[in-house]
């Protein structure tokens, strides 16, 4: 079932019967900016921590434990140009339990008092909370420094997308915009996300959806949802100007395993080519431990410790990684382009293209005995349905593929950015 409920507030329901948990996620979205970044971050924690009638973080967990372990989750995330704050909720199909049929309400009822109730007091939120959650997400903030790999990543990252402000502050936020956001201005970012957020309410399990109806209607859920939110419009990053000048950065550190971060853009690919063709060609080339970095730069070569490639579709990016020491960065970033001309000179074999296709096809049927799979597919079904392919659709692409158009991916592959992370 697809329903709108209000103007970009939207219900969806999967009565999938083949897992023993039913699941409820509430998404709320809206276009990425690096003021908000910080401020959604700690809201979620803030708003996880207590509540008005569970006003501390025990209360809740025991409420959880009364509905025989409910799992109550609330993060934020990047998706597409949008920051995703959500919150869900995860509970034991109440056929499997010897009393569980109010199980349905009583956890839409407690994920409502979570968005809906916070534990407020004098027009802002319980200022132990909000102490609580600002000093947890400063120590992850500072620890983050002590992560080499992510630090790599956060500066390949600032790179690729210096001429987009809105992604140079990490969705998980920064120490300096934490320091100035005060319980006030938390609680007006909340109302402005309850009030002007577009809403994406999932539902998976083996649920009635007249029953659920019933329930979200009874709910303060549609007293709070029923108002109009605005548009949101998709936008792309364009990395012409880094394919004519690739951005470069070299940052020493005193670390005993160096890190290097590339990044190619595949942007100028011919539409006429399989959409799974930039998948398959990452497989070969870093994607998995029979790829050619894997075989050739750590294992046959030892040059690196770790080495690996991922490829995003909505950015048509491929970025390799790799942790390595200081005197094997020039050898190393030799032979992972030998590893690109290989594929773009079409001299990989059968076996690895028929191996890379096996690994696609058991990756997608394995995430499809994940409740997320289906929430995920839901939400790319309301905001961006175009990407999406069936069961057929892709099996049938996937046998379609042929040498020629993998190594077509790997032709149009741009160095963009090159991020060093050296260790003296």
């Amino acid at each position: 079932m697809r329903k709108k409920l209000a103007k970009n507030v939207f219900l969806n329901i999967d009565p999938i019967k083949k897992f023993r948990t039913i699941k409820i996620q509430v998404d709320f979205l809206r276009p990425l900016n690096k003021e908000e970044n910080t401020s959604r971050r700690l809201l979620a924690n803030v708003l996880s921590n207590s509540t008005e009638n569970y006003p501390s973080f025990q209360a809740i967990n025991d409420r959880e434990m009364e509905l025989y372990g409910s799992e109550i989750n609330v993060f934020t995330r990047n998706l597409l140009n949008f920051n995703d704050l959500a919150f869900s909720v995860e509970f034991a199909d109440p056929n499997f339990l010897i009393d569980g049929k109010n199980q349905l309400k009583e956890n839409l009822d407690l994920l409502g008092e979570i968005i809906f109730q916070p534990n407020l007091e004098q027009n802002k939120f319980d200022q132990i909370s909000f102490e609580t959650e600002k000093r947890n997400l400063m120590s992850n903030l500072i620890s983050i420094q002590d992560n080499q790999d992510l630090v790599s990543s956060l500066g390949l990252i600032k790179l690729i997308y210096q001429n987009d402000p809105n992604r140079q502050i990490p969705i998980f936020g920064s120490i300096e915009q934490l320091k100035e956001l005060t319980n006030e201005k938390l609680l007006e970012v909340y109302r402005d996300v309850i009030k002007n957020d577009t809403v994406i309410i999932n539902v998976v399990g083996n649920v009635s959806e007249t029953e659920f109806l019933n329930y979200l209607n009874e709910s303060i859920f549609v007293d709070k949802l029923q108002n109009d939110r605005g548009d949101l419009q998709i936008s792309f990053s364009k990395f012409d100007d880094l394919i004519k000048h690739p951005n470069t950065q070299i940052e020493h550190k005193h670390l005993n395993q160096s890190r290097i971060g590339l990044a190619y853009s595949t942007e100028r690919v011919s539409k006429d080519f399989n959409r799974l063709a930039p998948q398959v060609m990452n497989l070969i080339l870093g994607g998995d431990d029979q790829s050619q970095l894997f075989l050739q730069v750590r294992e046959k070569n030892s040059l690196a410790y770790s080495v690996s490639s991922s490829y995003q579709p909505i950015s048509h990016l491929v970025i390799i990684q790799a942790g390595l020491d200081a005197n094997s960065v020039d050898k190393t970033l030799k032979l992972i382009n030998d590893q690109i001309s290989y594929i773009r000179q079409g001299k990989m074999s059968d076996a690895q293209i028929e191996h890379a296709q096996k690994v696609m096809l058991t990756q997608r049927k394995i995430s499809s005995d994940s409740i997320q799979h289906y929430i995920m597919r839901s939400i790319w079904q309301t905001v961006y349905p175009s990407t999406l392919l069936n069961d057929q659709q892709f099996e049938e692409k996937l046998a379609q593929l042929d040498k020629k158009q993998i190594s077509g991916v790997a032709e149009h592959m741009h160095a963009i950015a090159q991020y060093q992370l050296i260790g003296d």
